[in-house]
């Protein structure tokens, strides 16, 4: 840990001497948001629409004892590892630390043996299935949220090492991105990258700029233009469906198809915050106005997500819960784009002090979820 004067600074390592040190106490193995709507009778109780809203209701608030009742066991979650690789990578990266880099290492090679088989290339998906109105979506189905943060962690990994297995692991994803996850074509002409590999026809802003800036990263590494010719027009989707304030919806929909409309029109946190990054992250390797304006566009929304200390609100119209997403993406979105807004790191400060005293266990530094 690099000595600082910077209180702020300070408070950041000694939060993340206390994550690394319960992470390697407890390991990876835990429960997910959404991993009891797996369990046979919770997914019948979802059928009916007031039974849903209970189960749902009781599972959020009682979430160990609903996990209990219903047999829900913990499981490991490749996009836990894809993350920890990034944030080692990132690590690495300020203080050339040859034991963040280790690390980084053996989360990439557990995705390497953890990856879905029988696919032609390289994916992850969820241990646990997930279904809802026309969704259903058994576990380890390849899911192009997962399958990207693990893509980019193994971009950052070859960016960092230049070893040759870190391109093999990108081409591999590549070819899964290219060749097998669908392709959204609706009826203005638009593409769209799909959530999953089946069983879920939602078209979601965040999931179609992660597989975007995933292949525009691998063109800038290989100089394979194809790959950001590929994701070019799902680049412009999602920029023809910023709203007019700066926000984005959810997701996208037509309107004759069945979709629960209610969830794809909420504007919430974290989520703006996925895409102002991967926009940012695609920025970076091909500026352009048009993505700059929508960037500082959607600045200017995202700030009103966050009480004047720093509090993160969960949505456009919703203040609770705190969820532990918007925390992260309060520190991590404003840090990554004070690169071209220079202001825009006092909200990572205000949200990092705010998040370190009201969502930690101060004794073992522990996250809270919300």
């Amino acid at each position: 840990m690099r000595e600082t004067n910077n209180p702020d600074v300070a408070l950041a390592w000694e939060w993340l001497e206390e994550l690394k040190d319960w992470v390697e106490e407890n390991g990876l193995t835990g429960y997910d948001r959404f991993d009891v709507k797996d369990a046979p009778i919770f997914k019948k109780l979802q059928s009916y629409p007031v039974l849903r809203k209970l189960s749902s209701g009781i599972s959020e608030v009682f979430p160990k004892l609903t996990r209990k009742i219903f047999r829900v066991e913990p499981t490991e979650n490749p996009k836990a590892h894809a993350l920890m690789a990034t944030g080692y990578l990132r690590l690495y990266q300020i203080e050339k630390d040859p034991i963040a880099l280790k690390k980084a290492e053996s989360h990439l090679t557990w995705l390497r043996a953890n990856r879905v088989p029988d696919i032609n290339g390289w994916s992850w998906g969820y241990p646990f299935g997930y279904s809802g109105m026309g969704v259903n979506v058994p576990a380890n189905t390849p899911v192009s949220v997962v399958t990207a943060i693990a893509g980019n962690a193994f971009a950052m990994a070859y960016q960092i090492t230049e070893e040759d297995s870190y391109l093999q692991a990108l081409l591999e994803i590549s070819k899964f991105f290219t060749e097998v996850l669908p392709y959204h074509t609706l009826k203005n002409g638009e593409r769209c990258f799909a959530y999953a590999l089946s069983g879920d026809p939602r078209k979601v802003h965040n999931a179609n700029l992660l597989v975007a800036e995933f292949l525009y990263n691998v063109a800038s590494l290989t100089g394979e233009k194809k790959y950001q010719e590929l994701a070019e027009p799902a680049v412009q989707f999602s920029l023809n469906h910023q709203n007019e304030d700066g926000s984005w919806y959810y997701g996208y929909w037509e309107e004759d198809e069945q979709a629960e409309i209610p969830l794809l029109k909420i504007i919430d946190n974290h989520h703006t915050g996925f895409v102002l990054r991967s926009l940012y992250g695609i920025y970076k390797i091909q500026p352009t106005e048009k993505l700059k304006n929508s960037i500082l566009k959607g600045f200017q929304f995202y700030v009103k997500f966050f009480s004047d200390i720093g509090q993160p609100y969960f949505a456009s119209d919703k203040k609770y819960p705190v969820d532990i997403h918007a925390c992260a993406e309060g520190i991590l979105c404003p840090s990554l784009l004070s690169e071209v807004i220079p202001s825009a790191h006092v909200l990572a400060v205000f949200v990092l002090r705010w998040s370190w005293f009201y969502m930690r266990n101060r004794k073992t530094g522990e996250l809270l979820y919300r």
